[in-house]
């Protein structure tokens, strides 16, 4: 029995054991999806790409018919942040892996693929009877051992138990998911004796200083990933272009791009604009009353390297049901002033240039040859806390500097149980100037009188 046949005999065990489904599966239906997020301070650049899903729903069809099979039920359990990926389950659009391999008392298993066109979504195990609390630092080759190009990656699987089913996406932006990658697993225990020595800095050290510090890797694993052509070839594009004004700004939307595990809204922005386009708040509406909305977590746009306008958008994907027509609704806008890609800030006395929207200084200590600096953010309905400037920061002569930390921390709650504002924390190393130029990332939000509707052909 091969894979795929394995499967739909699980699908077909489905289907006639459990008669009783479809009373649950209607309760099911009736319950209002809530996300809950946990966030942590970011001790490097690079635990920006972390994506930290607490608490979502079950697809109701998934969560009823999965819990008399264990497999499935696990499965569907670590998709659930993605209406899109809970709609591959359902509809058996998995690709069963078997792949293993042990190290140093710990086993690595591949379990899952969900592939088409553009994106790769591995759910892969960590387990150990030696270490606890297993992390993983994923690296993604093609079969040269080169990086693809345009490919980017992130995972949900911050503190997964040893032996659960961990999620790691491989987003292409340009290109398509070629037939084979190579993906890599650095291994390190967080909660072993050399993790917790690495990690705890000398009383004397910088509190800020994480260039020396590497991880403990206890094994490294190397699988090549085979992807079956079926999945890599799904997905198809619909051409829009259609131009709307935002806030008197004019954006084109190009196309929309549906597949499987997500679907992508492609704009152009007018070279005449006075603003960047940083995010967008929309909807795609189906002629049956469907609405998938813009995804909310993972990687929800990307831009390219020519312009800080985000180009591309994700939106929950209407692959897997019949849709005869589709309409982008746009509610609201996040824009970037051109005159503020950068802003001024006197460390020493408190001055600064204009801030984005909701954002105060609240001041900077110096410690050596590090400025520590702190702004206010206030928390947004539905979103506690987000990133407020870049990873760079200039001098006087336009001299870029790096900021490779950075700490998130959230203030106080009103008396609604609402969190009311934030702390964004960061140092700038190496730095003894009293002024300097952050990068914001965004200058305003916008929120759209009436919607603005644009019939998909």
């Amino acid at each position: 029995m091969n894979r795929e046949q394995e499967y739909s005999k699980w699908m077909e065990e489905l289907e006639n054991n459990i008669p009783d489904l479809a009373p649950a599966v209607e309760r099911a239906r009736q319950r209002k999806r809530k996300a809950a997020w946990v966030y942590r301070p970011l001790v490097s650049a690079a635990a920006c790409f972390a994506i930290f899903v607490l608490l979502v729903n079950f697809s109701a069809p998934v969560a009823g018919a999965c819990a008399r099979i264990p497999v499935l039920r696990e499965l569907a359990a670590a998709v659930t942040f993605s209406r899109s990926l809970s709609d591959a389950v359902e509809n058996a659009y998995v690709q069963p892996m078997e792949l293993e391999q042990s190290q140093n008392h710990i086993t690595a298993q591949i379990a899952y693929l969900i592939v088409d066109q553009k994106q790769v979504n591995v759910f892969y195990r960590l387990d150990s009877d030696v270490y606890d609390h297993l992390a993983a630092d994923p690296e993604v080759l093609n079969e040269a051992w080169e990086r693809p190009e345009s490919c980017s990656y992130h995972t949900g699987s911050f503190d997964t138990e040893n032996g659960a089913l961990r999620s790691l996406t491989i987003d292409f932006v340009e290109g398509t998911v070629p037939g084979k990658l190579r993906l890599k697993l650095k291994v390190h225990s967080n909660g072993s004796q050399e993790a917790v020595e690495a990690a705890a800095p000398d009383q004397q050290a910088d509190q800020w200083d994480v260039s020396d510090y590497t991880p403990n890797y206890l094994a490294q694993f190397d699988f090549l990933l085979e992807f079956d052509p079926e999945f890599t070839a799904a997905g198809k594009i619909i051409p829009v272009d259609k131009t709307v004004e935002l806030e008197g700004q004019k954006i084109t939307v190009k196309q929309i791009q549906i597949f499987p595990t997500h679907m992508r809204v492609d704009i152009a922005d007018d070279p005449d604009n006075t603003a960047w386009l940083k995010d967008l708040e929309f909807s795609i509406q189906t002629d049956n009353g469907m609405t998938f909305e813009a995804s909310a977590s993972g990687i929800t746009a990307t831009g390219s390297e020519n312009s800080p306008t985000m180009t591309s958008y994700r939106a929950d994907s209407t692959y897997f049901y019949e849709a005869h027509r589709l309409e982008l609704v746009i509610t609201g806008a996040q824009w970037l002033r051109k005159d503020m890609e950068k802003t001024w800030v006197n460390l020493k006395t408190g001055e600064t240039g204009p801030l984005p929207e909701g954002v105060a200084f609240e001041g900077a200590e110096k410690s050596g040859n590090i400025w520590t600096v702190s702004f206010r953010g206030e928390c947004r309905k539905g979103e506690a806390m987000y990133q407020i400037f870049g990873h760079q920061f200039f001098d006087a002569e336009g001299t870029a500097y790096e900021i490779n930390a950075r700490s998130t921390v959230l203030g106080e709650e009103n008396e609604n149980g609402e969190m009311t504002y934030f702390l964004e924390k960061f140092p700038l190393r190496n730095y003894s100037d009293e002024e300097v130029w952050l990068s914001p990332l965004f200058s305003h939000t916008w929120t759209a009188e009436e919607e603005i509707r644009i019939a998909i052909p």
